[in-house]
């Protein structure tokens, strides 16, 4: 089996392990089917700007998940009346949040996916 071949189960491996980098993730499709699974989560709350390196207001927060692991690959809603794929997560504390997918970013050579996610319900904050 050639690295390319291997790279999507390494990934995989790393993303869902208990001991490395997987965290519980429940993903949420707007048909209100949750699964619940691991992956790798942020939740920054002040973003440096690389030309100044001075923090700036926001909060950025994104899940990557393994492509093999997914029966179907959320779509952004940018439309407010659609009903959007949700991600709810924990932080170091384990308060959980809710976060709406705003972009996808599939790679599919590596097997994963990295999800963009913008405030929603307690994530607004």
């Amino acid at each position: 089996m050639s690295l390319k071949d291997q790279a999507p189960i390494n990934a995989r491996a790393a993303l869902e392990s208990m001991v490395d980098f997987g965290a519980p993730v429940t993903l949420t499709s707007p048909a209100g089917v949750a699964s619940a699974m691991r992956g790798y989560t942020t939740d920054i709350s002040a973003t440096i700007d690389p030309e100044t390196g001075q923090a700036v207001t926001g909060r950025r927060a994104s899940a990557v998940l393994s492509l093999l692991s997914l029966t179907e690959l959320p779509v952004a809603v940018h439309d407010s009346d659609e009903r959007p794929w949700l991600v709810t997560m924990a932080d170091a504390t384990g308060a959980l949040s809710t976060w709406k997918v705003i972009e996808v970013r599939p790679d599919r050579s590596m097997g994963i996916v990295v999800l963009i996610l913008g405030g929603y319900g307690a994530a607004a904050d």
